[in-house]
């Protein structure tokens, strides 16, 4: 590794770090930098996936008390998510680089999208669909939400806080709380057949990592000075940039 792809791993972790602890999304800016420095698509994004394993790791244990209270109730919602993200996640491995190609486009579209809705998400989830509907609902939303977080991943934290409250989780509190933990286990889930494929770039994931920690501490930092709103719709606006900037590449 030389010390200007060293530079641009840290780079991609810490701007990620940042962007996860204001508002989400981080796998929509280090999966484009990771591909500026020459790693191949498919092999970026699941370097990115382990790299951002633990990025919802201190909010579970910071609100563990929360998803602590109806255990029960969050291992029923959370089984269809690992059954998803096993599936996405071997999907990732399969798949070409052509067929990848064609579909992370619409992935990006997507990611941005929900990032850009943020909480609001939720209420138009429940505004779409009746009460009668949405504890079946709720399961094919988490199978799907799995997939997608095996898969690529970036702004999965607000589909699961709109899906959480469609399963009938009453307190946004405890939606964002149950959604770390629901994050992590997906994650989790994923990262082992990546690692197990031969996908991930070993050096590029642990220094990803590092920036991600450091760049963590300092999005925690500035999150606390800043308006959510207005930080959600800036990292929507840069996300849409590195999109285009992918699509027209």
């Amino acid at each position: 590794m030389t010390w200007e792809e060293l530079a641009l791993f840290l780079s991609a972790g810490v701007v990620g770090g940042v962007v996860n602890a204001l508002a989400g999304g981080a796998k929509l800016f280090v999966f484009p930098i990771l591909l500026a420095s020459g790693l191949p698509p498919i092999m970026a994004n699941a370097t990115g996936t382990v790299a951002l394993w633990p990025a919802q790791l201190p909010a579970l244990l910071l609100h563990r008390r929360l998803v602590a209270g109806d255990g029960q109730g969050l291992l029923l919602r959370i089984w269809p998510a690992l059954v998803g993200a096993l599936v996405g996640a071997g999907l990732l491995i399969v798949a070409s680089e052509r067929a990848f190609l064609t579909v992370i486009p619409f992935v990006l579209v997507a990611a941005v999208a929900v990032i850009a809705f943020g909480d609001r998400t939720a209420t138009l989830a429940s505004r779409v669909l009746p009460d009668r509907h949405r504890a079946p609902a709720a399961g094919v939303l988490l199978f799907l939400s799995g997939v997608y977080g095996g898969f690529f991943g970036a702004g999965m934290g607000f589909l699961l806080i709109a899906v959480l409250t469609l399963s009938g989780v009453a307190s946004i509190h405890v939606a964002n709380a149950e959604k770390n933990a629901v994050a992590t286990a997906i994650n989790t889930t994923a990262v082992a057949p990546l690692l197990l494929s031969g996908l991930v770039h070993l050096p590029a994931a642990g220094v990803v990592l590092l920036g991600g920690l450091v760049g963590g501490l300092l999005g925690g930092l500035l999150a606390g000075r800043l308006p959510e709103a207005p930080m959600r719709i800036g990292v929507a606006l840069l996300g849409t940039v590195l999109t285009l900037s992918f699509l027209f590449s």
